[in-house]
């Protein structure tokens, strides 16, 4: 008969984590490959960044059963963080560069703030094992320094929208 596993036990079992951070990824992948034919509609290099960043996430979420180094969790905060950026840029500041809607800005809807939340959340699971494998398994000091992280990055929205507010006086 197995016994059940403790507290300590559960959080030091990285793989089970790893499903989670996949289980993230490939939920961002999904929507993003949900609303990319309506953004090929808009244009071609829309619907063409939704397109590659859902097989990007789909790819990652798959890869990372597999492989899950440092170098491996901080490319996937890092392309997060990008589409997250921009995501946030496109809703307060306007689409930057590019097609037939740029300096528009986007309205927020349902299914992109579930895509951001889920990239945000992922970045913090690769965030909180990047730490972990640093510290060793300090669960306290992980714990704290992801708790700051989480602050900050729950600001970051605030901040733009002030931004925005600032610049349009």
């Amino acid at each position: 008969m197995r016994t059940p596993m403790t507290a300590t036990q559960s959080l030091s079992e990285p793989k089970k984590i790893l499903y989670a951070a996949a289980a993230l990824s490939a939920a961002a992948a999904l929507i993003h490959l949900w609303v990319a034919p309506e953004h090929f509609e808009e244009w071609w290099g829309y619907g063409a960044f939704f397109a590659g960043a859902a097989v990007a996430q789909g790819a990652y979420a798959a890869a990372l059963l597999y492989w899950s180094g440092q170098w491996f969790l901080l490319l996937g905060v890092a392309g997060n963080s990008a589409i997250v950026l921009l995501y946030l840029v496109t809703r307060t500041l306007g689409v930057p560069f590019l097609g037939p809607e740029a300096g528009e800005v986007e309205g927020v809807g349902f299914l992109d703030v579930c895509a951001a939340a889920s990239e945000v959340a992922l970045m913090c699971v690769l965030g909180g094992l990047i730490l972990w494998r640093l510290l060793r398994g300090n669960a306290a000091v992980v714990l704290i320094v992801l708790g700051v992280v989480l602050m900050v990055g729950v600001h970051v929205p605030h901040a733009f929208l002030l931004l925005k507010l600032m610049l349009q006086r």
